[in-house]
């Protein structure tokens, strides 16, 4: 069990890192770029420019998170930070009646990348295990 859940740990750590890169990424080069051929039909509650807004900051928390959790600083914020990843994915990919699948691949890939949210999710409480069973 103390190898899962430390496997489990670094996972979260490294799904924040990366999902969070890569959201901020692609803000940042849509913002750099002035594009305005983007459309982010998954993203509640925000729409036009502000999205990519959004998404930077969200991606920049993400990386944060990683980054405090790894070294201990600040927990709370990375479970937090999965937690909404996991709860937008599929409130924004599955339940929200805006977005729509054009094909089963695009609906098998969203749902993948929702299950590793879930697991992060889960990785990220794997920090609270207690540190007397860890040894």
């Amino acid at each position: 069990m103390k190898l899962f859940a430390m496997v489990l740990r670094f996972y979260s750590y490294l799904f924040s890192l990366v999902f969070g890169l890569f959201v901020a990424g692609i803000a940042a080069v849509l913002l750099l770029s002035g594009a305005t051929n983007y459309r982010f039909d998954m993203v509640p509650w925000v729409k036009g420019d502000a999205v990519l807004y959004v998404l930077l900051c969200s991606g920049l928390i993400g990386v944060l998170a990683a980054v405090l959790a790894l070294t201990g600083k600040w927990k709370p914020l990375l479970v937090a930070f999965t937690f909404v990843c996991f709860a937008l994915l599929v409130y924004g990919f599955f339940v929200s009646p805006v977005y729509r699948f054009y094909s089963a691949d695009q609906a098998q890939a969203v749902a993948w990348l929702s299950f590793a949210a879930l697991g992060a999710f889960a990785g990220s409480l794997m920090q609270y295990y207690p540190a007397a069973r860890r040894r």
